[in-house]
């Protein structure tokens, strides 16, 4: 396997770090999850709001993201209120925005997917564009790779067995991975962030290298709350509205007692997050947000993130869970910026 140099921290350093992080610390958990071995949601995970979905492209990206999950993901899915909808409608607008920005016979595009399990997005992602977005898709469980190989076609989509922190630069000049190496008009953050550290600048420095000019950064967040009784109002209505259609009542309990209090740690605010990304984009739009989860989309190009909003459909989820509704748009501006020099 090819090995990077890491500029700031040597690998002995890096290493030391992930194994102090939740993400490793809870492997046994998430390798129980991904083997389908616990926390099975009990029903199909069909959108209860299926009937609202009018465009049928949604429609057969949620039917591809559905068939091709594995048992983590799946979890994820079950977990994370609406988010099987907002998945569908981002994918179906990035495959339009590619669409539109193609420019010549034979481009193809690229995400990258930030530690985002077996892949599941990234390939639904892939086969719904035809091949014309392909992915490539990090995470440091390897139980994750047993899915992926099962359900990805090699041609489209590519799996890194490691923490997104050991992507790097010549990793993606391998043979392997070539077809990446100039970088991604799209990187996806799959609530992944949080079971590292709360050190948003490192792991954002990280991953922007690999975006190339005018993309497109997308950062799905479990965030903290300034107000502790607020964050546990919508743990709650998260966990007995929405949860306890997928799980036990024990299987949820289970789960806020033991590993809650290792992913929180991760966390930071929406504040502390928008601060962050505004130092490193020109523009960040709040997209969604679902209790106690949020999704933002950032770049340095306006243009960019205009056309992706043109193209996105409606939200597809009960109002009661989007509390952060009244912040939707942009959240952060910069006056001016070098207008996108990209080719997205």
């Amino acid at each position: 396997m090819t090995t990077c140099t890491q500029p700031l921290l040597d690998d002995a350093i890096l290493d030391q770090d992930l194994q102090q992080s939740a993400m490793l610390k809870l492997a046994g958990h998430f390798h129980s999850l991904a083997t389908g071995a616990s926390q099975v949601p009990l029903q199909s995970l069909h959108s209860h709001l299926k009937s609202k979905i009018e465009d049928p492209r949604v429609l057969d990206y949620h039917d591809r993201l559905i068939e091709g999950a594995g048992p983590l993901f799946s979890h994820f899915l079950a977990s994370v209120p609406y988010i099987l909808e907002e998945l569908s409608r981002v994918g179906v607008a990035l495959t339009r925005l590619a669409q539109a920005r193609t420019t010549e016979a034979g481009q193809t595009f690229s995400l990258f997917e930030v530690d985002a399990f077996d892949g599941s997005n990234g390939r639904a992602l892939a086969g719904h564009s035809q091949g014309l977005i392909r992915s490539f898709t990090s995470s440091p469980n390897r139980a994750n790779q047993i899915t992926f190989d099962r359900h990805a076609d090699p041609a489209l989509s590519r799996f890194y067995p490691q923490s997104f922190f050991k992507v790097c630069p010549p990793l993606l000049q391998s043979p392997e991975y070539e077809s990446f190496n100039l970088g991604f008009e799209f990187i996806y953050e799959m609530a992944a962030f949080q079971f590292y550290s709360r050190d948003r600048n490192r792991q954002i420095s990280h991953i922007k290298q690999f975006l190339k000019p005018g993309g497109l950064a997308f950062f799905l967040e479990k965030l903290n709350h300034p107000d502790p009784m607020e964050y546990l109002r919508r743990e709650r209505i998260k966990d007995e509205v929405f949860k306890a259609r997928y799980f036990s009542e024990e299987e949820i309990r289970w789960k806020r007692q033991q590993m809650l209090q290792q992913m929180q740690n991760g966390q930071v605010t929406l504040e502390e997050l928008v601060s962050t990304l505004s130092t490193h984009f020109n523009h960040v739009h709040l997209l969604w947000s679902s209790s106690n989860f949020c999704e933002f989309v950032a770049s340095d190009d306006p243009e960019k993130i205009e056309h992706f909003l043109s193209l996105l459909g409606p939200v597809v989820q009960p109002a009661d869970f989007s509390f952060e509704s009244t912040r939707l748009g942009a959240i952060s501006s910069s006056p001016s910026d070098d207008g996108g020099s990209g080719n997205v």
